[in-house]
């Protein structure tokens, strides 16, 4: 600072004091916040091995997982992806896999119309026209960037399922991903890092893995499109691929956190008529018909389980039946959701059945619902066979 400038400064001082007093701000102690929690510890002598299978589907995906469902367009990876969620809704084995029964909300984002067809093609073809599974789909746009918009709407909806079904729901599927992004930079690391976050505050708010159905990059061998930071934040990613015919399909587990990768799943999809419109033209759709890998490589029976499938049938006694819940207390299990789930993995929707022989009689189990409401309780059948 010059001589000149701290006259200047001398001078303007002097100035707005003759102009009334000068307010200093007073300085007092520093704002005061709450303390923050502490952050949780787990001590060395307290880590333990976790032997329970966390599981929605045996060897595929996981509770409360992040998964991402990638392919070129028309290599049927929504047919894919829609008749694994109503497997997941129905609590049916897929391809020989052990599948824990959950709510399911289904947002069809992408031809509300060829998915209505595809969901009625799956019912007819497993028998459940008259069927009530836990299955709800949203069929309006969403935009999964903003934190206080729809990822809380998305919330809100899985307590609304949970609520009617009395089951909590296990899968939520996004189809597709781009159509939720709102108009953001699939590109961007921001905008994929708010739509990670959003997605992370989805599945603690629920407890439900979210499954994203998205497209290949133009470079097929890198992945599924969009920033590298989603790819880095799921758990399972599945690369849905066609042949050169493209007839025949194939679900190939690329990424697994946690589990088992590299797995492949054959696929075709059998062309099915639903009826015919108003000028008299077929009206189709398609249904997914398992590859005989898809079976092959399914797990083998489970000793463990075959056990508590013949103490269920002695429980029931010849031709009895009796509420899931009551089962889950002869079992000395607490009743609660997840072991809810696990006798929907041991017991089979009607018309599904488990099958057993215990000495020379061959018995059939089977769950129904306990009466025509929606929300009544989930009993267990037993059907001894001549």
């Amino acid at each position: 600072m010059t001589f000149a400038d701290t006259e200047d400064f001398s001078a303007a001082f002097a100035a707005a004091r003759r102009a009334g007093p000068i307010l200093f701000p007073r300085l007092g102690p520093p704002a005061q916040h709450p303390p923050l929690p502490p952050l949780p510890l787990t001590w060395f002598h307290e880590i333990a091995p976790e032997l329970e299978a966390r599981e929605i589907v045996q060897g595929l995906l996981g509770e409360q997982t992040a998964i991402v469902v990638y392919g070129a367009s028309n290599v049927g990876k929504t047919f894919w992806t829609t008749d694994l969620a109503l497997h997941v809704a129905a609590g049916r084995r897929w391809c020989g896999r052990r599948v824990a029964q959950g709510g399911v909300i289904y947002c069809a984002l992408e031809g509300g119309r060829g998915f209505q067809n595809r969901v009625t093609v799956w019912k007819r073809r497993h028998g459940m026209e008259d069927a009530r599974i836990p299955f709800a789909a949203i069929r309006a746009s969403l935009n999964l960037l903003e934190p206080e918009a729809d990822p809380r709407r998305l919330v809100d909806a899985a307590r609304e399922v949970a609520a009617r079904m009395e089951m909590p729901a296990t899968l939520i599927v996004i189809d597709t991903l781009a159509r939720a992004f709102g108009g953001g930079d699939e590109n961007g690391p921001e905008d994929m890092g708010a739509l990670i976050r959003n997605m992370d505050m989805i599945r603690e708010a629920t407890g439900a893995a979210v499954l994203f159905v998205y497209h290949s990059g133009k470079d097929q061998a890198r992945g599924a499109r969009g920033h590298t930071s989603l790819r880095a934040a799921v758990d399972t990613e599945i690369e849905v691929t066609a042949d050169k015919e493209g007839a025949g399909k194939t679900a190939t587990t690329v990424k697994q956190r946690d589990l088992e990768k590299g797995e492949g799943f054959p696929f075709t999809l059998k062309r099915v008529e639903l009826g015919r419109n108003q000028h008299g033209e077929p009206v189709t759709s398609c249904v997914v018909e398992a590859g005989t890998g898809m079976l092959a490589g399914g797990p083998q029976r489970d000793p463990e389980e075959a056990a508590l499938r013949e103490r269920i049938a002695h429980l029931l006694g010849p031709d009895g039946q009796m509420l899931a819940r009551r089962v889950c207390e002869e079992l000395g299990w607490p009743v609660n959701g997840r072991n809810n789930a696990r006798v929907a993995g041991l017991i089979p929707l009607h018309p599904d059945h488990a099958e057993i022989t215990i000495g020379e009689q061959r018995i059939r189990m089977w769950r129904t619902r306990d009466g025509d409401r929606l929300t009544a309780p989930f009993k267990i059948r037993r059907q001894d066979l001549s």
